[in-house]
């Protein structure tokens, strides 16, 4: 894929085919300078947690390889990989792009961020990368679409290609935490989500032709511990504010009153910070495009 590929990419999502896109949008979060804050106390947790790993697929990236970050929000999973491997392509694509990152002249040698429907990534990216990054996009996509968006992920990779996935499984901690997620149910239905995708992945994965697929189970302490490195405050503070982002559409729904909400958000960081057992699981998934691949 030259890089003229960029024009096509840019001249294809603009217009209509993108404003529908953002239309049809289930997306739950804000896209706001608060949520890429967050997003980067977020990301600063999840790589503490993994021991610093960025790239989890059983991959060496070479000069002039190429890698996709679907659903690229902020930009911090790709700019953190770019800085280790600075001789490498990248592209980044997200229906939103008010929160990207300000590119000097160096880093747009390399890193090419644009609007971009990973439900329909553009024709000419067939069989071009040879890896695909992916986190946390729960609060994004139904079912059909988690089908959808690992079929155009197969198809994008080279033959050989690796795609990773990071996803959030649940919180455990006390009854508040079981109220929220029962609130969280009612949401996640209402609104066509798939709250449990970390379970339909693996089969999703298998369907779309992947091999090799691999899961790794993280844990994150959420409180009651010494939390010498601030790590459990870091995550509650992300974890709590991703949570207070979808009040919005919680209210509107009806499936609780803002005070109710609000009230509930206070007492779930109160049980987090107090309950020594408090914890978010969270999973990544590897799997490799066949390397003679139909």
């Amino acid at each position: 894929m030259s890089y003229s590929a960029e024009n096509s990419l840019q001249s294809k999502l603009h217009g209509d085919d993108l404003t529908q896109a953002v239309a049809k949008s289930l997306y739950v979060l804000p896209t706001d300078e608060q949520e890429r804050k967050r997003l980067a106390v977020q990301y600063e947790v999840l790589r503490h947690g993994f021991g610093g790993r960025v790239v989890f697929a059983p991959i060496e990236l070479h000069a002039g390889d190429k890698v996709l970050d679907s659903g690229v929000g902020s930009a911090t999973w790709l700019l953190d990989c770019y800085n280790a491997n600075k001789d490498v392509n990248f592209h980044g694509i997200d229906l939103k792009t008010n929160i990207f990152p300000e590119l000097d002249d160096i880093q747009k040698q390399r890193i090419h961020l644009g609007p971009g429907n990973i439900l329909q990534l553009p024709n000419d990216w067939t069989s071009n990368f040879q890896l695909v990054n992916q986190r946390l996009l729960i609060a994004a996509l139904s079912k059909e679409m988690w089908n959808t968006v690992v079929d155009e992920i197969f198809r994008v990779l080279a033959p050989g290609g690796w795609v990773q996935l990071l996803e959030a499984s649940h919180c455990s901690a006390g009854e508040v935490t079981q109220r929220h997620f029962s609130m969280l149910q009612d949401l996640f239905v209402k609104r066509g989500l798939l709250l449990n995708c970390i379970e339909h992945i693996p089969n999703v994965l298998k369907s779309a032709g992947f091999d090799n697929i691999t899961a790794q189970r993280l844990e994150i302490s959420l409180g009651g511990g010494e939390d010498e490195d601030g790590m459990e405050a870091k995550a509650r503070e992300s974890f709590i504010g991703a949570y207070k982002g979808m009040q919005t559409p919680v209210v509107k729904m009806g499936i609780r009153t803002e005070g109710e909400y609000v009230k509930l958000m206070e007492d779930l960081e109160r049980e987090w910070e107090t309950n020594a057992q408090s914890k978010v699981v969270f999973y990544t998934f590897v799997a490799q495009k066949p390397t003679a691949s139909a």
